[in-house]
């Protein structure tokens, strides 16, 4: 009578089925992510959820329904006769446009030589651009400030666009990506006669669709959510953009917590989409952003 090797009864212990599979491997993974979706998306909850209730019905007791359910703020933030939200989106969505152009275009022209050409103190500018990144934000702030006072930029998109648009960040990303590429491509090009802006447009620039995306989403965020900058630099109320705006529906001795969280969702709206709209290519320009020297 045969009889059954014990390494054959060990290897048939050992096949699961499906459902064991699924309650080893699968059920922990999608419980952590479960736990740290609900984490995330809480307060996300909570705004809509309060920016749907009635004002005088806020208070400090946890309802995560709203009873009754109202749109009554998101009418006087869009429909009110002194409602500026409009005026405030415009600014916002202009400014930060702007921005993020100038800004790709600053780091694109400074990333590539760091990338791409060799010259004196290449390394010696690289790091001393770098190193811009350890000073605070707010360093800089006064000294900013009077230079808009000289160039007579307060209460101007100018001051918006133009202070900050060189940022260190974007110079080392972009750069990190243009020494990845392979050099035959810029050779090859160089060969059929093309000059070097001419293979920075049509060589480099196609190749860098995913960072410059990537830069540019970032840009486009730190610019839409900027508020200190725009509440130093902007007294005019049409001026105003969307985050300094919002903040106006909280006085000293009165906060509109229902306003002030619809205009809120609101103003979550446009990011929102325009990272649904490249979320392919932010994965890309992350995953791709070589870390060669």
């Amino acid at each position: 009578m045969a009889v059954a090797a014990p390494d054959a009864g060990r290897a048939r212990s050992k096949v699961r089925t499906p459902l064991q599979r699924w309650l080893i491997q699968d059920l922990p993974r999608f419980t952590l992510l479960a736990i740290l979706a609900i984490i995330f998306l809480a307060p996300l909850y909570w705004m809509v959820s309060t920016s749907l209730k009635l004002e005088y019905l806020i208070s400090g007791v946890v309802q995560w329904i709203p009873n009754p359910f109202t749109l009554d703020n998101y009418r006087e933030v869009l429909g009110s006769a002194d409602a500026k939200f409009g005026r405030w989106v415009w600014n916002s969505v202009f400014t930060a446009t702007a921005f993020t152009i100038v800004h790709l275009t600053l780091c694109v022209l400074a990333a590539y030589p760091l990338a791409r050409m060799r010259f004196k103190g290449r390394d010696v500018w690289f790091w001393f651009i770098l190193s811009s990144m350890m000073v605070p934000g707010f360093v800089t702030l006064v000294p900013t400030y009077q230079m808009m006072l000289n160039f007579s930029w307060i209460d101007s998109y100018h001051a918006l666009i133009w202070p900050g648009a060189a940022g260190a960040f974007g110079v080392f990303m972009l750069r990190q990506f243009f020494i990845a590429l392979p050099y035959e491509l810029e050779e090859a090009a160089r060969i059929d006669g093309a000059n070097t802006f001419q293979i920075l447009w049509k060589v480099v620039l196609p190749l860098s669709v995913p960072a410059l995306v990537t830069l540019g989403v970032f840009a486009f965020m730190g610019s839409w959510n900027n508020y200190v900058w725009p509440l130093y630099v902007i007294q005019d109320p049409d001026m105003q953009t969307l985050p300094v705006g919002i903040a106006s529906y909280s006085q000293r001795y009165q906060v509109e917590y229902g306003k002030q969280l619809a205009g809120t969702a609101l103003a979550a709206i446009p990011v929102l989409i325009a990272y649904l709209l490249a979320q392919r290519f932010l994965v890309q320009g992350i995953a791709f952003t070589g870390m060669k020297d």
